[in-house]
This record gives C-alpha cells, structure tokens and sequence, in this order.
C-alpha cells in the first residue's frame, strides 16, 4: 500500500497565513517609508523635528533654511565595494544648521553652525545602533567643540556613561572652517581657521597624508598660542582608533615651538607621540604652558621626543616623558631624560640629566648691562604647583671665571615648597668637596641655608695659570655656614648669617704669581710690600663671622718667613664694598715697606689701597684679602680647616 503523508494541520496552516501577511505587511511599511522619504514635505515638518529633537538631547536644534531627506547611491569613487555601491543610502540636506550646546558648556551658544550640510549615511547600521557616514560636506562650518571629562564632551548626546551609539566617517569634504577646542582638565582653548591643503588630494585614508592646514591662535595654560600647523584627514581626528598626523609650528607663551608626530586615537585624546624643539630667551617662559617652575636663565633651546599619555580618566592626570633631550643654556649644555605627571593629587616632575659645562652665569645671570634687563627674582609662589626629584651630574660647574667644579653630582628635591640640594658632592683644584643646600619656599621671601666643606685643594689647580711657574703652591682647606632670606643673589647676600672659616698651608709666593693667577687686588698688595722677590708662605688662616649682609674679619693672619699680616675690618655683601686694615709685623728689619698698616676701601670691582699716616700708598690685603673677599662673594669656595696651620696661624684664627 503507498504511503501518504498526513496533511499540514489547521494550526500549521494558520501559521504559515500568518507569517506571509506579516513579511506582505513589513515589505509594505518598507515601501511606505521609502516612498514617504522623498515624498514627505520635510520643510513643514521641521517645527515637530527640532522640538522632539531638542527635548530629547537636551539642547538647541533648528534648521532655518530647506530641509530635505531623499534616497542616493553610494558615489562611484567610494572605495566600498561593488555590492555596498549598490546599496541605497539616505541623503540629508540642511541648510542654516544650528546645534546648541548642552547646559553645562560654556565656551560658545553653539556646537555647530554650518551655512549648509549634506551628509550621505547607510540606513541598514541604523538597527545596530551605528552611524555610517559615507560622505560629509559642509559648508560655511562654525565648529565649537568642548570638553569637561570623559562624561561632559558637547559633541556626545547622551548622558550614559557609555552611549549605544558608535559611528565612522568615511569622508568630510569643506572648503573653509573656524574650529574652536577648548579642553578644560589641559586648561586648552584653541582656534584653527582651517583650509585643505591640496585641493587635489583625495586619499585622505592615507595616515601619513598631510591634507589640511589650520592657523592657530588661543592659549595652552596661561601661554599665548599663535601658529601654523598641518594635519591629517578630518575622519581621523573623529572616528574611533584613529592615527591623526600633524606638523604645526608657532609661539608659546614666547617660546619658539616646532612639533611634528600623531595623535594616537584622538577621539578619545588618550595618547600623542610627537618630537619637538623648543627655543627662548629664558627657561621660564615655559611656566605659563607647563607649571614646571624653572629659573629665569640666558637663551635655551632643547629637542627631544614627546610622549604625552592620559594615566586615569578619573583623575585627569597625563604621563608627560620627554626621552632623549638635548639642549643648551647660553654655553651651558645638558641631555637627559624627564617624566612630569601633571594632575592630581599633585604634579610630579622627575629628571635625570648630565652636562658637560654647567656655569652660573647662564643659569643665574646677574643684570644684564649690555641690553639693560635686570635678572629676575626666584618667585617661590610657583613651587606650590609640583613635586620634583632630579639627579644632575655635570663635569664642569663655571662658578665665575677660573673657578670650577669637577664631577660634580647633586641630588635635588622639591616637596611643599621646599627644594632640598642633598648630598652635594664635587672635586675642585684637585680638593673634595661636600655640602647640603636647603631653600623654603614657603613664604614670599626664600629662606635659605647652606653648609659646605671643600678639604685638601691645590692651590697651583685653583689657579690654572699658574700651573707652568716654577714655585710651589699649598694646600686649601674651608667650611662655610650660611642662612639667609631673599629670592635673588643680592638679596641673599645683603641678609647673609653664618661663618667662613678656612687656612693655607706652606708655599711660596710673589708679585709675578699673583699678576699670572689674575688676582689683581692681592698683587697691588704684594707690590709695595715686597716688591717682585720670591717669598715664603708658612701658612694662612681666616675666621669670618657674617650677621645681616655684613662679613667681619674675626681672626685673618698671613704668615710669611720675612712678616706676619693681620687682616681686620668687614667686607658688605650687599653692597658689594670693603673696609680691611692691613697690619703687618716685620721680622726681618730690611723690610721696610712693611712697618706701615694698610687699608683697603671701595668697591669690589674698584678697590681704593692706601696707606695710614700719610705713608707711600700701598696695596693692600695679599693673598689673604683675595681669600676672604672673592670667596666671600662667591659664597662657595670657602671650606673647614682640613690640616693644623704652621707658626702662629692656628693660635690667631681659632
């Protein structure tokens, strides 16, 4: 007997009626709304749009001009493939767009005004929650983007953590745009006039392409930004992981700026990877864009790479490293490495640096005559921004002129406002040398102490041309401790506290070693005293006592074989001038130009020696008066005694 299947059920064929009207009735709303789309009058329902619009952003949005929603394909030079070109898409134009800005933003009325837009999107990604935009042109775009946090962008439209929505760009197309940016966690507010660059350049898929141009002006922190810079295709400073190239040149805050590099994803800004060149007339000038505090310093210029990182989203806080730098300072120059974390709890700066020659002069330049700028005072008010810790070795540290520091090492701290040098440790004249410097910032006026020490120096080293005399030199030995108030050199001298002590051991001396080691003071001294003859040292020795800016020569004795020289008075470190008598004690009666004391008055750089009692003029204060006023003014040079003086110098220095 043949089998024969059982007939479909009622209920299966019920089924089946109603999943074919379903798909009859779904094929028909899709003919409506493709048939509504080109039909509908779009103009007359503009005033329900932007009301529902509006009310459910949570902002401002119009269309004053002609509103129209058609059907497109996909244009033929779109590097979709065949079938994706086959597929229809919608085709919004507007003109006289207006979108406000939520209630929090506060740069502009406005995120977008654009005298016309037509944007041409795949409907199909739509219930995915997705926007695919295949071509963007505007025209006339007034573009105010503004960022609070990761939360509060005015270009996001919802106020979920995370909005279901994504979208990519295929393609914008403008001929003219004023953009404003403004980043408030960078304290950013920039504006770019932007153009194409080349006309002709289609491939903005290319990363590496530059294909605009912008003007730059606005500011970065504090600093004036004024600028040329050129960038990638516009997509990729909007979609999703995107690799933004640019190259952008200008001022900042009065520093010359160079940069070229990419921005990595820069919807999110979470990373660029830039090298950059800096130059200006003073290191300062780079407090207003960065907050780091440096000294005010002779011209500079430094390159390196610029790796700039956002660490935590919650905390706004960015990973600043600045590999591989170089640079110099005046003639200064250094290389090295830094990392400044800026954002809360506190900005942290740290760097390891190294020079070949560091000098003074260029990083603490006293007034400048020759263009008639006064230094500028330390301002400690800054020190409350950051933290810092740098290690510095430099093989050469110029504190003036023939006086130096070798291999000299220092590890800095920066903590509430107090910068810490400890320890401090350098060779100088073939001495070792050691010392702690403590400046507390946390008042207007610097609060400043130092100690150092400096054992066994070579004088013949002190003084490299004397190197080449047939003579032989002593050793050197000191200690200072000094405090003081003030936020310049001049200021800390005038209010200078502490003690020098320091002594010299065996030698010899004469007018023409003092005329070869350019020590002019002590051989106008020496030539009236002993004429040119070649002399003994058995020994130096000094004991300064410092209060309020004024140095008073305690106990100062210069002891030769042929007289022993008392050195009295005070020099003013404030105003830079000396009051010292001389008292030299003959021991050999041939000597006669030694009987008569002597004084020393004037200035530093103009001293007046006399002599008392209407006696011949004389020159005044041999090599002791040079040991106890140019160490003096250097405030370094002077350290503990290392070895007991010979004669009586010990007796009459302690």
């Amino acid at each position: 007997m043949p089998y024969r299947g059982r007939s479909a059920s009622p209920w299966m064929k019920l089924l089946g009626r109603a999943l074919a009207a379903l798909a009859a009735l779904l094929v028909a709303l899709l003919l409506a709304l493709a048939l509504a789309v080109p039909l509908l009058d779009w103009n007359s329902a503009k005033p329900w749009l932007g009301r529902q619009l509006s009310a459910a952003l949570g902002r401002d949005i119009r269309v004053d001009g002609n509103l129209d929603l058609s059907w497109s394909l996909a244009q033929a030079d779109d590097e979709a493939g065949a079938l994706a070109r086959l597929a229809p898409q919608l085709r919004l134009r507007a003109e006289r767009l207006f979108i406000g800005n939520p209630d929090w933003a506060h740069s502009s009325d406005h995120l977008v005004r654009a005298a016309a837009l037509d944007v041409r999107f795949s409907p199909l990604p739509l219930l995915h929650w997705h926007w695919h935009v295949t071509d963007l042109r505007v025209e006339g775009l007034d573009l105010v983007m503004e960022r609070a946090d990761d939360q509060r962008k005015n270009w996001r439209f919802s106020s979920q953590p995370r909005s279901r929505w994504s979208f990519d760009i295929h393609r914008i197309v403008f001929g003219h745009a004023l953009i404003r940016y403004v980043e408030l966690p960078l304290d950013l507010d920039l504006r770019f006039d932007a153009r194409p660059l080349n006309a002709t350049a289609t491939n903005q898929k290319d990363s590496a392409a530059l294909v605009l141009q912008a003007a730059v002006t606005g500011r970065y922190g504090q600093a004036e930004v004024n600028g040329q810079i050129k960038g990638g295709a516009l997509p990729d400073l909007l979609n999703e992981g995107s690799v933004f190239p640019l190259q952008a040149e200008g001022d900042i805050g009065g520093v010359q700026t160079q940069l070229s590099g990419n921005l990595i994803n820069p919807h999110q800004l979470s990373r660029a990877d830039l090298r950059i060149g800096l130059a200006g007339d003073s290191l300062d000038r780079l407090y207003p864009a960065t907050g780091v505090p440096l000294p005010a310093t002779r011209a500079f210029h430094t390159e390196g790479a610029l790796t700039i990182t956002r660490l935590d989203p919650q905390t706004k806080a960015w990973d600043w490293r600045y590999s591989g730098f170089s640079g110099k300072v005046g003639e200064s120059d250094f290389a090295g490495d830094a990392q400044y974390v800026r954002g809360p709890p506190k900005n942290h700066l740290k760097v390891k640096a190294e020079a070949g020659l560091l000098r003074l002069s260029d990083y603490l330049p006293g007034d400048d005559a020759d263009q008639g700028k006064p230094s500028k005072p330390a301002q400690p008010e800054r020190w409350s921004k950051l933290d810092a810790d740098i290690d510095l070795q430099a093989k050469r540290v110029q504190w003036r002129a023939g006086l130096e520091w070798q291999q000299a090492a220092a590890t800095l701290t920066l903590k509430d406002q107090v910068l810490t040098a400890d320890p401090l440790r350098f060779n100088m004249a073939g001495g070792q040398g050691q010392g702690q410097v403590r400046l507390d910032g946390r008042q207007p006026d610097i609060r400043s102490r130092l100690q150092i020490r400096l054992q066994d120096a070579q004088v013949r080293e002190l003084f490299p041309r004397l190197a080449s005399l047939k003579a032989s030199f002593s050793k050197f030995n000191g200690e200072a401790t000094l405090s003081a108030t003030g936020n310049s050199a001049a200021a800390v001298l005038a209010s200078a506290d502490g003690e020098i002590k320091a002594d010299l051991g065996p030698g010899t001396i004469s007018q023409f070693i003092l005329e070869a080691a350019g020590l002019n003071l002590a051989n106008a001294v020496f030539a009236k005293l002993y004429r040119d003859q070649q002399v003994k040292l058995l020994c130096g020795a000094a004991d300064v006592a410092i209060q309020h800016g004024q140095a008073t020569i305690r106990h100062g004795i210069l002891n030769t074989e042929d007289a022993a020289i008392d050195v009295g008075g005070q020099v003013d470190l404030g105003r830079q001038t000396l009051a010292l008598d001389i008292h030299p004690r003959t021991k050999q009666v041939r000597i006669l130009s030694l009987r008569t004391p002597l004084h020393v008055r004037g200035s530093f750089s103009h001293p007046e020696i006399g002599a008392d009692s209407g006696a011949l003029a004389a020159r005044a204060g041999a090599a002791a008066a040079l040991a106890l006023v140019a160490p003096v003014a250097a405030v370094i040079p002077l350290i503990s005694p290392g070895q007991a003086a010979s004669d009586d110098c010990a007796a009459r220095a302690r």
